[in-house]
């Protein structure tokens, strides 16, 4: 009877460490499916929606005061103090040539501080949407549609809630602010 304890406890053990093993994998497939999403922040200019990925956003703020500054192109509204540091204001609509986002007096709208490694600018926008997650696959290249003002700007595209998004590239927007552009609008 012995030897049939350690063969039961064996099987028992082999059944557990079989059972740690598919945890464990199941886990990893979890964690690899995590790592195929992008976390964007959606935002309307104009009638349209788009978005940046949540990583190159650092802050959005909307109580700020604009000093326009001589001799910039058109789509950089002045510059703000944000806690000590000084940042360009960009009108993304300005830039992409899609129309102009109101600054005014008494409500300011809502400004997105994007940022890579060496360049920042506060965006401002019509209106800030959710913050959600995209399966990287779903990303399609951008719309045939979208005028080739746009279509420098617009990295790709995807459907949000059955909306069309478009995903602004960053890295293109920040381009002409960090002194390397060849924007002269």
């Amino acid at each position: 009877m012995a030897g049939d304890n350690s063969a039961h406890s064996l099987s028992e053990t082999s059944d557990q460490i079989l059972q740690r093993r598919a945890d464990s994998l199941a886990l990893e497939a979890v964690e690899e499916g995590v790592s195929d999403l992008l976390s964007l922040l959606l935002f309307r200019i104009g009638e349209e929606w788009y978005a940046v990925a949540l990583d190159d956003v650092r802050e959005i703020f909307q109580e700020y005061q604009v000093t326009t500054i001589p001799c910039v192109p058109e789509f950089i509204l002045g510059v703000v103090n944000v806690r000590g540091e000084i940042l360009s204001v960009t009108d993304p609509a300005r830039l992409m040539g899609i129309g102009v986002i109101e600054i005014g007096d008494a409500v300011k709208p809502p400004a997105i501080v994007v940022t890579d490694e060496e360049t920042a600018t506060a965006i401002v926008v019509d209106e800030i949407g959710d913050i959600t997650d995209v399966a990287r696959g779903a990303i399609e290249p951008p719309v045939s549609i979208i005028d080739r003002s746009q279509a420098e700007f617009v990295s790709g595209s995807v459907f949000v809630d059955g909306t069309m998004v478009g995903l602004i590239n960053v890295e293109r927007v920040l381009e002409p602010i960090g002194g390397n552009g060849r924007h002269d609008r």
